[in-house]
């Protein structure tokens, strides 16, 4: 089943942000290990307390797949960079429905 990184936050150091983004897609296979889904500098909250304004989808194939990505060392050497740029900042990680047959 596919599996989803859902991140939200508010990009307080966009200098810094930038440097985060330079590595990130490549550092976790954007394009051929995971796709970018959502990529919303304009989120609306509807609901609940302190979302960010930007928000990004990624999809995997599985839920180890992006285990596996998401706590690699060379995704943990740089995700100080987001955390240290942003505000408001949550990760979470969903698996989807099974594709239907």
């Amino acid at each position: 089943m596919p599996a989803y990184l859902i991140v939200n936050y508010d990009v307080e150091d966009a200098d810094l942000y930038l440097e985060y983004q330079k590595v990130a897609g490549a550092t976790l296979e954007i394009g051929t290990a995971c796709q970018l889904r959502v990529l919303d500098p304009k989120t609306e909250q509807l609901e609940g307390e302190a979302a960010g304004r930007q928000t990004v989808v990624l999809e995997f194939e599985t839920m180890a797949e992006a285990r596996r990505l998401y706590e690699s060392e060379a995704y943990q050497a740089i995700i100080g960079k987001r955390l240290k740029a942003t505000s408001k900042h949550f990760a979470i990680l969903v698996e989807g429905l099974p594709t239907p047959s």
